[in-house]
């Protein structure tokens, strides 16, 4: 879709109109006078949702005030709403605050509907508004440079913290506590963070993985467990049909599981339920032809199991419930995972 034309500036002007809207996190959070028990605070607003920065004017609606492990895809359908409207009204950008906890699972499943060409970047702080050091008030003023930036149309959802901009389906929370806390695996960030631009570092490929049906309120059922020693998946013994819509499977190494739990993964896919295979390991993600012994990604691929490739398991999860959503049957699974293959 296309977009209005942005006006022209004058002196004094602002040079843009971005929207800053919030679910919450820490960084609408002020701890107590013992510098801890952080909790949610609504007049912390006020200090970041300054009227301009930069340049570039702001407005802030808060659409909810949640810890990060309570959002929800109803919360996220209400952003992409909120998000179009604003660029279809002339908005460069819009920023979205969030809690890191989760942050990087919302800017993927977001990526996944966000279809205009203006920028929708979350942030966020690893420490409260009121914590020596909060990182919060720069975090929101990179992300509304980004968001006004003319080098990051085009690039969907982005995740800024730290001056440093990084790509929706490769970010991911690396420290419970550093406030230098993500990364992207295996690109790196895809730009640096200017006062009126991006520097970006690398160009990216097209994004894959669309949902073009809207984002419902709840996702399929999809189960996430981890593989380690001892671990079999016993706990898939006995369940009833229709428990499960899918499974993703936290391997080790490249992608593998014990030998028992192989004839567990095959029943379910042999039952129609989907089962992708990621690593608990941070870096190099699965494969699909290093090993082949009992258990290996080569045996799993042979029993149906697909690959995650290079998505973690909590975004592996979320693709596949994406893709289950939209009623994709077993080929078109694998096609999109394939995609975030190494």
């Amino acid at each position: 879709m296309s977009e209005p034309d942005q006006p022209a500036t004058v002196p004094g002007a602002p040079r843009a109109h971005v929207v800053l809207l919030s679910l919450g996190g820490t960084i609408f959070m002020r701890q107590d006078e013992s510098g801890r028990r952080a909790a949610p605070d609504a007049s912390t607003g006020a200090d970041l949702a300054r009227t301009m920065i930069d340049g570039v004017a702001v407005s802030h609606e808060e659409i909810d005030n949640v810890g990060s492990p309570s959002v929800r895809p109803a919360h996220l359908a209400r952003v992409l709403a909120r998000a179009r409207e604003a660029v279809d009204a002339g908005a460069a950008g819009v920023v979205l605050t969030h809690g890191t906890d989760t942050l990087e699972e919302s800017a993927f499943l977001l990526n996944r509907r966000w279809d205009r060409e203006a920028p929708l970047v979350l942030t966020g702080a690893m420490r409260p508004a009121n914590a020596p050091g909060a990182d919060g008030p720069a975090n929101v003023r990179d992300a509304v440079r980004t968001a006004a930036a003319p080098a990051a149309r085009g690039l969907g959802v982005l995740a800024v913290f730290d001056a440093l901009v990084h790509l929706a389906d490769r970010v991911s929370k690396t420290s419970s506590r550093s406030i230098d806390a993500f990364a992207s695996e295996p690109s790196g960030p895809v730009a640096l963070v200017g006062e009126e631009d991006l520097r970006l570092l690398y160009r990216p490929l097209e994004r894959t993985g669309m949902m073009p049906c809207p984002l419902p309120d709840e996702l399929p059922r999809v189960v996430t467990l981890e593989a380690s020693i001892g671990e079999d998946l016993a706990l898939l013994d006995g369940l009833a049909p229709g428990v499960l819509d899918g499974l993703v499977v936290a391997g080790v190494g490249m992608g593998h599981v014990a030998a028992r739990a192989v004839p567990r993964v095959a029943a379910l896919v042999e039952a129609g339920v989907p089962v992708v295979i990621a690593t608990r390991v941070a870096t190099g993600g699965t494969s699909d032809r290093h090993y082949d012994y009992p258990g290996s990604e080569v045996d799993l691929i042979a029993h149906g199991a697909v690959m995650a490739g290079a998505l973690p398991a909590q975004k592996a999860r979320l693709l596949l419930q994406v893709l289950l959503a939209d009623g994709a049957d077993p080929a078109r699974i694998r096609e999109e995972f394939a995609a975030f293959a190494y």
